[in-house]
């Protein structure tokens, strides 16, 4: 049977495809996604092989900004600007109402609005808490706007407004009278919560909806991965090759190579180099950074097992150790290996090869169902247990650390019954410092999977990790960063390896 069809027969098995993966994840009929398309704003949708999960095959639906629905963050925001603009009016009203000038309220009223005068009057305040809101209201509710420069605009424009109120503002007559102090509350209060609303949309309400279409778009890559099958690099219409296949853990010897060789997993054709061929090239003589980069990573294991070995001095810092399916986060100070240490531990549902597999020789795919990192990219294969990858974590503690970058040597190897991943940053000539990103520093860190005693299905799993995450970033913020963005890995980690035993049975 050829292999090459028509397009008409490939458009019909995508369909075909599409419906027995809703059937399996959903457990129903197919029915209608309601997701944006998270590769329109320049990114390329997910290719296997030669064929290209194009957006419409990705979501069966492709609606307008304006039709989406408002997020819980976007919703508070809207409620912020009301309100903002409820609080200004009301706090004018009372001003009014405690003048000295002008006899009667009506009278006053009418001086604050048609007499108005710049330097007298403080009617401008409220219309400008109204023109914010018409902005941002119609921007970010009715265009459901995805960046922050409006609010940005109506923030400046506030401030520039209000410093020149408060030079030309004559306060002699409440100043003098000692009865009315709210036309400084008045001018306070507009400029802080012009701030106010500009920090809950950049740090809060976009970074929030990012993470959730980096979610969804991981639920939909997933339902179709499951289908083709992780790993499966066969073009349509081509040639295939040694290196588009893997052969799991313990393979017999002489299987499927001459060599016997045990390997995991053929890095993807997209990646600089294939394990195979990284196996043959170690006949041939390696370079200088490619030597230097074996010897630092045989180094790491000693370092490693110490950190591993030594149960003293760890501070519980989130999680409960009497519920390790949950994980727990640990802190230590090592200022002679360099400097704060933290240690996720938990127990995940599976065999320490298996989840092994997934976290290490799967890494590229792991944006797909760990929000944490936006991208993880093979650089260089070193040989079959060494290689140099790159990643984007995402921004953590609500948005207030920026999204950072990382180039890090990794090394793997069994040893006592346990699968053992050592790294550490470096520098690589691909993949200088990037403008958009921070570049972080990693220390000597490690993965380890160990089967549970009693139970080979299930393994407990340790990430020793010690980071710089570079910036002027205070103590307590990278703390509070590094533990929550532990606990949100294991979450996410546990999820996928229930996803993957689900699939299995």
């Amino acid at each position: 049977m050829s292999i090459n069809t028509a397009s008409g027969d490939m458009g019909q098995r995508e369909e075909v495809a599409q419906q027995a993966g809703r059937l399996l994840y959903h457990g129903s009929a197919p029915y209608n996604y309601n997701r944006p398309n998270s590769y329109a704003n320049g990114g390329t949708a997910p290719t296997y092989g030669s064929t290209t999960l194009s957006s419409s095959v990705a979501y069966e639906t492709n609606p307008c900004p304006c039709c989406k629905p408002m997020s819980t963050s976007r919703r508070a925001f809207c409620i912020m600007v009301t309100f903002d603009v409820l609080l200004l009016f009301v706090l004018w009203i009372l001003y009014t109402q405690l003048s000295t000038y002008a006899g009667t309220f009506s009278k006053r009223f009418m001086k604050e609005v048609e007499g108005y005068d710049f330097k007298q009057s403080l009617f401008d305040i409220p219309l400008l808490s109204f023109w914010r809101f018409l902005v941002l209201i119609f921007s970010y509710a009715a265009l459901n706007m995805r960046n922050p420069w409006l609010v940005a605009l109506t923030t400046f424009g506030t401030c520039v407004f209000l410093l020149i109120k408060v030079f030309m503002f004559n306060f002699d007559e409440d100043l003098a009278s000692g009865q009315n102090t709210l036309d400084y509350v008045l001018i306070i209060i507009s400029f802080v919560v012009a701030w106010v609303e500009c920090w809950f949309l950049d740090f809060r309400v976009l970074p929030e909806e990012k993470r959730a279409e980096i979610e969804a778009r991981g639920a939909v890559l997933d339902e179709r991965t499951s289908l083709l099958g992780r790993g499966d690099h066969r073009s349509i219409g081509g040639t295939e090759t040694n290196d588009q296949y893997y052969s799991p853990y313990h393979t017999p010897h002489d299987s499927d190579d001459e060599e016997g060789s045990k390997r995991y997993h053929s890095i993807p054709p997209s990646s600089v180099n294939s394990r195979a061929s990284s196996r043959n090239s170690n006949q041939l003589s390696l370079g200088s950074q490619e030597q230097e980069y074996q010897r630092l990573a045989g180094g790491l294991f000693a370092t490693a097992m110490q950190l591993y070995e030594n149960e003293e001095g760890w501070k519980l810092d989130n999680g409960d150790e009497k519920d390790l399916s949950s994980g727990c986060v640990y802190s230590k100070q090592l200022p002679e290996l360099g400097g704060k240490f933290f240690k996720l531990k938990g127990v995940v549902n599976t065999t320490p090869q298996k989840g092994f597999e997934e976290i290490y020789f799967n890494t590229e795919d792991s944006p797909a169902w760990n929000p944490t990192v936006l991208e993880s990219k093979i650089l260089q294969v070193i040989d079959e247990h060494t290689d140099v990858l790159y990643n984007i974590a995402a921004e953590a503690a609500g948005g207030m650390v920026s999204a950072r970058d990382f180039v890090n040597l990794r090394c793997w190897k069994e040893m006592n019954g346990m699968m053992i991943s050592v790294s550490k940053g470096v520098t690589h000539p691909d993949m200088p410092e990037q403008k958009k990103y921070v570049r972080g520093e990693n220390g000597p860190g490690c993965w380890v999977f160990k089967a549970v005693p009693g139970d080979p299905n299930k393994s407990e799993f340790v990430w020793i990790v010690n980071t710089n995450l570079k910036g002027w970033l205070p103590t307590y913020l990278i703390d509070q960063a590094m533990s929550g963005v532990l606990m949100d890995f294991f979450k996410y980690f546990n999820q996928r390896i229930n996803y993957l035993n689900t699939l299995e049975s």
